[in-house]
């Protein structure tokens, strides 16, 4: 197995058993990786919204049981938005539990690693964690969703959460930050804090001029 393997490897065994444990007593929050209620969950994912300015599909990356999908759709629509949401989770249990849970979107939830899964569609938006992959593949990771996963006039959406699980930098760097390091232009960027403290740090991209300044 190499380092890479490993890495996703852990992700599952790190958080793949609380997730299903979650829903399964009706904490659909922490199905979706975060603890303290919805309330404090939307908190911290409604930052993503701001992202969205048209009509469009969106394929969440790492969508787990799918919360994501239903509240942003809600969010997009009371910004008069129509966003059509499709899911790829890592986690064939997880991703099951969600097709069950959403029976009306099953056929939209995938299983499989975002950087060996090969989409059937493009996409107007993608929303991907940084953690969804090591560090050290993540611009490859930005790579390949501009060239494979959206359409030619689509949006990435890369954020960083915290918790970061399984590995975590001492301090968090804006999402903006790393997007600027790998030498993509900004189209722009948001946060969310609570009680002061930094909880997403989100950034997106437009394909159209996404391509590497460097």
């Amino acid at each position: 197995m190499n380092e890479n393997d490993r890495y996703y490897q852990h992700t599952l065994e790190l958080l793949e058993e609380s997730y299903l444990e979650a829903d399964a007593r009706g904490d659909v929050a922490g199905g979706s990786g975060s603890g303290g209620g919805l309330e404090r969950w939307e908190r911290k994912r409604r930052v993503l919204v701001g992202a969205f300015d048209h009509d469009g599909s969106w394929l969440d990356v790492g969508c787990a049981n799918g919360l994501l999908m239903e509240t942003l759709t809600t969010w997009a629509r009371e910004k008069g938005l129509q966003v059509e949401p499709y899911g790829l989770e890592l986690s064939p249990r997880i991703a099951e539990a969600a097709r069950r849970r959403l029976p009306h979107w099953a056929g939209r939830i995938w299983s499989g690693n975002v950087m060996t899964w090969e989409p059937q569609m493009r996409f107007d938006y993608v929303t991907v964690i940084a953690e969804s992959v090591p560090a050290t593949a993540r611009h490859d990771l930005v790579e390949r969703l501009i060239t494979r996963f959206l359409s030619s006039t689509g949006r990435l959406i890369f954020s960083i959460y915290m918790p970061r699980p399984p590995e975590a930098p001492p301090e968090l760097p804006p999402a903006s930050a790393v997007l600027k390091r790998f030498g993509y232009g900004v189209k722009g960027e948001a946060e969310a804090r609570i009680d002061g403290e930094l909880k997403v740090s989100t950034a997106w991209l437009d394909v159209t001029s996404a391509r590497p300044s460097l």
